[in-house]
């Protein structure tokens, strides 16, 4: 069953971040839950806030079949023998310079055709820091699976651009995972900061 598991999280991994490399040739980021302690992730091009309980996995210690444009994972300290919550976030080169709205939309257009049962749960443009001015991003959150016999999943993805460089954090859980987690998951993509 382990083995299972790590197999669906590898392959999530995977969909999640193939509309990133395919596209390619944070405003409010109030914290559900205040008293959270929070650590923070930093690189030379991003920074990103994630609970102090939850897993940072770098690049060295990536499982197989990570997609290469991937930056960094973080993952949920709550175990489940299916599926684990995770949070990833992924970097690509654009052959263009585009707005973050407009390089959204391409993206969700290729999750819809790429994820079976694509089920778009909401959409909102909430406000992102890059390169230390307010831009708007899209937030979206959305079910589907990769194949048919694969557990539904919900995704929550932020997209990012700056100048040609595209940024996409994404949350991948169960629809059933517990509420507190799944809020921690969206804290995490909206804390996504550009430098």
């Amino acid at each position: 069953m382990k083995n299972l598991s790590k197999k669906i999280l590898t392959a999530f991994l995977a969909i999640a971040l193939f509309a990133l490399s395919a596209c390619g040739s944070s405003g409010d980021n109030n914290n559900t839950q205040p008293t959270e302690k929070l650590k923070q992730y930093e690189t030379d091009y991003v920074s990103i806030s994630y609970p102090q309980d939850w897993e940072l996995i770098e690049k060295k210690d990536f499982p197989v079949g990570a997609p290469a444009s991937t930056i960094v994972m973080f993952k949920a300290n709550v175990k489940n023998e299916l599926f684990v919550t995770n949070v990833n976030f992924a970097h690509s080169a654009l052959s263009e310079t585009k707005n973050s709205i407009d390089y959204g939309k391409q993206v969700i257009a290729n999750q819809k055709a790429i994820l079976q049962n694509y089920t778009e749960i909401n959409r909102s443009e909430i406000e992102i820091s890059i390169s230390g001015k307010t831009e708007k991003a899209t937030l979206i959150a959305f079910e589907g699976k990769r194949t048919a016999t694969d557990p539904a999943i919900r995704f929550i993805q932020l997209y990012a651009v700056k100048d040609t460089q595209a940024y996409i954090a994404t949350a991948a859980m169960l629809p059933t995972e517990e509420k507190s987690i799944q809020l921690s998951a969206e804290d995490v993509v909206r804390s996504l900061k550009i430098k």
